[in-house]
């Protein structure tokens, strides 16, 4: 437990992404003094021009890793950090540069966008591979999923860690949600949410306006997808489009548990 004289350090860190997670954090306009003074803010380069990390109690890290260079650095932060947290759906599951990479043709996608001439080493920001989420190199003590991530979902997990506990994993689909809105269910209506599968925490916005669930909160931990694409082909979707809109945002989670349901 840290005390007065000794705050939580925190580092706010960023790699393949919009940012739009860092800038969230900036934008908590009426949080962003408790933030600040409720923990030592070490390294955040869009609010800081001063940085310097050499240990953190907690690091908020935003974005998919897309380099080697990335990945050394990943690795470093997580030396140097007592609870790493996953800041955004980029993070947590690899976002939308993770479509498609179960499919192996990550070389011939890099040729179709930079040309044949350049080297995947010969990128200045560090040998480019294969976008993956943080999971998959380092531990993860916390996601924080969302596209952007909301306020109303960091705050508390951010209470929790500076206190020195480890919070839980959202243990609901979107579809809780919904009921609590009061939300017909809109798969009902013929219209293809896929919010039974997707992690809640967003306060199923999309479907309170009569959109379907995109998956931007990333998968839900026991999701059915057999059924969902059962579902899905039932009210007219073909299975192409199906699985493309479950691996949208579902990252490495979604792409292993669809293909146990293919095969």
């Amino acid at each position: 437990m840290w005390t007065s004289e000794h705050k939580p350090v925190v580092g706010v860190f960023g790699f393949s992404g919009c940012a739009g997670d860092q800038l969230r954090l900036v934008h908590m306009e009426d949080e962003l003094v408790t933030l600040f003074t409720t923990a030592e803010i070490k390294f955040f380069h869009m609010a800081q021009s001063h940085q310097e990390v050499d240990h953190v109690d907690i690091a908020l890290v935003e974005g998919s890793i897309n380099t080697k260079k990335q990945l050394e650095e990943l690795k470093e932060i997580r030396e140097k950090s007592t609870f790493l947290v996953a800041l955004g759906t980029c993070a947590c599951f690899g976002g939308i540069q993770y479509l498609n990479e179960k499919d192996k043709a990550f070389e011939e996608r890099f040729k179709h966008v930079y040309g044949s001439n350049i080297k995947k080493e010969d990128f200045t920001v560090g040998e480019a591979i294969p976008p993956q989420p943080l999971c998959n190199f380092v531990k993860v003590d916390a996601m924080v999923p969302g596209c952007p991530i909301e306020k109303d979902n960091l705050l508390p997990i951010y209470t929790k860690l500076i206190k020195g506990i480890k919070p839980q994993k959202y243990p609901a689909p979107v579809c809780v949600e919904c009921k609590l809105e009061g939300n017909d269910c809109l798969l009902l209506h013929g219209i293809p949410c896929i919010g039974p599968v997707v992690s809640a925490g967003c306060g199923a916005i999309c479907p309170s306006h009569n959109l379907p669930c995109v998956g931007c909160w990333g998968p839900y931990e026991a999701a059915n997808y057999k059924s969902m694409l059962d579902k899905l082909e039932e009210i007219g979707v073909d299975k192409e489009t199906a699985l493309r809109k479950l691996k949208l945002f579902g990252g490495s989670k979604a792409e292993e548990e669809l293909e146990k349901v293919i095969k």
